[in-house]
């Protein structure tokens, strides 16, 4: 539940939505599942073989298996990539928290012009209220530890989000017009998928999974021998994906048989929705229940970013875990309370010439986290071994002659890293 929770976040319900809306429905949908099971996965197999055989966080992991070398870099991009996340990560789940909030004691403000009534919120004093709030609430979990802290909350807020997320699906698909979405959603039009739509799909298989972030190889690390790591991985991407699908299927029926737009963007999830939950049956229970399931996958995610840079303070550097969570916090508020007013008072500063907020989403994702997973693919292929990476996956494992193992070592060698170096080459400009 805890590697699934690191997967599952805002990337499966927020992104992937008004993702999927934008680029046309069941195309890219196809698109996604494809890259998520020939790419995706053998990074994620390579990440979490790497943390087990080291037993160490991201960047020690590198430094245990590889000594005396550079490859220390590849968890070192991680951890910063990570941090970069952590940054704004706060500011997307305070809307969420706040939003569960504004939609029980504002909603007639939020129904009469849900665009204005998010450009107030997330421009006023209360997005930085809730970030703080939901940062808080991050740190309050992490500080018990990760036994007590993040596996037991992770064993309760999961099990939350696919409950609320079944209700919604279920309230989604009974409304009048429904079958509409469920066609968009399921049924691929090819001839609307371009070639950046499928580098999205691509680039957004990293982003969902988590993977160059360090977090599967830190959350691996403490992963005792006798653990199954081919059903590990295959339930945390059965899941990760199992839970864009059904969120889909809680937006687009509902945004079809309420005469929406579904390439809204962006906005979907707090412009669009709001007002279509209004004219729902029961919204006025819903709403606030929706948004409740955005702060709980924010909230999953949160904990498992900022656990990658505490661990590498506890490891490397032999901090205690209190001092950790403070440098760790210090950080993130001082870097990331800028991503907050980055829709208020901030709103003209630009970072290479855009906003902070977009600057530390489009560098830590187009940028670090892809090479951060080549050099790990690289690393699996040319210092770990691919015949080592594949030994430490079957260890045990409950069936020797797994398929995932049979097909790893060419998938790791050879498709990754060329699908990787595409998305690096696409945020170089070489595609459009």
């Amino acid at each position: 539940m805890v590697a699934v929770g690191s997967a599952v976040g805002l990337g499966n319900i927020w992104r992937f939505s008004y993702i999927l809306g934008v680029i046309g429905g069941g195309a890219f949908l196809v698109v996604y599942v494809l890259c998520i099971l020939f790419i995706g996965l053998p990074v994620l197999i390579s990440e979490l073989t790497i943390g087990r055989a080291a037993g160490e966080s991201a960047v020690s992991a590198f430094q245990e298996l590889a000594p005396r070398s550079f490859w220390w870099l590849a968890g070192a991009v991680a951890v910063l990539a990570c941090t970069m996340i952590a940054c704004y990560y706060p500011t997307v789940a305070g809307w969420s928290l706040g939003y569960a909030v504004e939609s029980v004691t504002n909603r007639a403000a939020i129904a009469s012009d849900p665009q204005a009534a998010f450009a107030a919120f997330s421009s006023g004093p209360k997005a930085l209220v809730y970030a703080g709030l939901a940062l808080a609430a991050t740190v309050a979990i992490l500080a018990r530890g990760v036994t007590d802290g993040i596996e037991r909350w992770s064993k309760v807020l999961m099990p939350a989000l696919f409950a609320i997320l079944a209700i919604l699906v279920v309230r989604s698909l009974t409304l009048p017009g429904a079958a509409e979405g469920v066609r968009f959603l399921f049924q691929p039009d090819f001839s609307e998928l371009t070639v950046g739509g499928v580098l999205d799909a691509l680039g957004h298989s990293f982003y969902s999974l988590s993977l160059g972030m360090g977090i599967m190889i830190t959350y691996a690390s403490y992963m005792k021998k006798d653990m199954d790591l081919p059903q590990t991985t295959i339930a945390v991407v059965a899941m990760d994906t199992g839970v864009a699908i059904l969120a889909g299927l809680a937006i687009f029926p509902a945004v079809f048989a309420l005469g929406l737009d579904p390439a809204e963007g962006a906005g979907l999830v707090f412009v669009t929705l709001p007002g279509a939950f209004e004219t729902m049956p029961l919204g006025a229970v819903f709403a606030p229940l929706f948004f409740v399931l955005v702060f709980i996958a924010a909230l999953t995610s949160l904990i498992s970013i900022l656990q990658v840079p505490l661990a590498l303070l506890e490891d490397r550097f032999g901090l205690s875990r209190g001092k950790g969570l403070v440098i760790v916090c210090a950080v993130v508020v001082c870097f990331g309370t800028p991503s907050v007013l980055a829709f208020g008072p901030l709103a003209d500063w630009q970072v290479f010439g855009t906003d902070y907020f977009t600057f530390l989403d489009r560098f830590a994702n187009n940028i670090l986290l892809p090479i951060a997973a080549l050099l790990g693919c690289l690393f699996v292929t040319f210092r770990m071994g691919a015949a080592a990476s594949r030994a430490e996956f079957l260890t045990g494992a409950r069936h020797a002659g797994h398929f995932l193992a049979r097909v790893y070592p060419f998938a790791i060698r050879f498709i990754a890293p060329v699908a990787i170096a595409v998305i690096l080459l696409r945020a170089a400009g070489v595609f459009a």
